[in-house]
């Protein structure tokens, strides 16, 4: 929580020592559109940016390894994220309520897409999920009423209950 409702905070540049965001980092700065993720980075903690409702894009740099829980829930303008190939775990509900969120890469080295990773995202077109992944968790995609197209690889081995109820606008498997 070391920024923790600091609701005028707009601009964030950490330094080139970061190796990790810690829980609720930057908890409901609700003003937070720029965030400058040093390349050391290699831990994004759960609830991280829980609330940043003004923050649009995020490239995470190239060590980060894991996303934690809810670690974006709620960041509604977030549009873009760079998930880069070193991430090997998303969080459950990482990506929940990230309603401007239009496109999403899983990276390779990514398992599962855990329950409630992009509940809600409800602009959310099309997602290619890779050969790595061999479990969906449940309610992973409710309410991705845009989601049109899904790729799902021929190794998945479950699909959760719930994993795309009120995906309205899905035409194709």
């Amino acid at each position: 929580g070391a920024f923790w409702s600091c609701t005028a905070l707009e601009e964030a540049n950490l330094p080139a020592s970061l190796k990790t965001i810690g829980k609720s980092a930057f908890y409901a700065c609700s003003k937070l559109t720029s965030i400058n993720l040093p390349d050391s980075l290699t831990e994004i903690g759960d609830f991280a940016f829980d609330g940043c409702s003004s923050l649009t894009s995020v490239a995470l740099p190239g060590k980060v390894t894991s996303i934690g829980f809810a670690a974006f829930v709620r960041c509604s303008s977030l549009m873009s994220v760079t998930i880069p190939n070193s991430v090997t775990e998303i969080g459950e509900a990482a990506f929940n309520e990230c309603s401007s969120l239009t496109s999403v890469i899983i990276p390779n080295g990514v398992t599962s897409i855990k329950n409630y990773t992009f509940w809600g995202c409800s602009s959310l077109t099309s997602i290619i999920i890779p050969n790595s992944v061999t479990e969906i968790g449940e309610f992973a995609f409710e309410q991705c009423t845009s989601l049109t197209s899904v790729t799902i690889p021929d190794n998945m081995t479950d699909i959760w209950d719930g994993a795309f109820v009120s995906c309205s606008s899905l035409t194709s498997v």
